[in-house]
């Protein structure tokens, strides 16, 4: 007996535009888990507006539509970085 799979999903379409990486190292931005507004799984991450979204969808999400601010970085630290990277 044998077992089909499923071919696996193609991968989306990367963007015409570059995707700009968000900065949500803020601990407002988790809570708990709820759907992600974009793709429906499941996600701890939250939005400035408080929408549930994981980061890339919020990524990919603002590559596809250049000009709107539905999701933003958090501002820049003031003062000296602890980031090493």
């Amino acid at each position: 007996m044998s077992t089909r799979r499923r071919p696996a999903p193609a991968p989306p379409e990367p963007p015409a535009v570059p995707v700009r990486l968000l900065d949500w190292r803020d601990g407002r931005h988790f809570a708990w888990p709820e759907p992600c507004v974009l793709c429906r799984k499941t996600t701890p991450l939250r939005s400035h507006a408080g929408e549930a979204a994981h980061k890339t969808c919020a990524e990919l999400w603002n590559a596809a539509h250049p000009g709107e601010t539905r999701f933003v970085s958090d501002p820049p630290r003031s003062g000296k970085s602890k980031d090493h990277a």
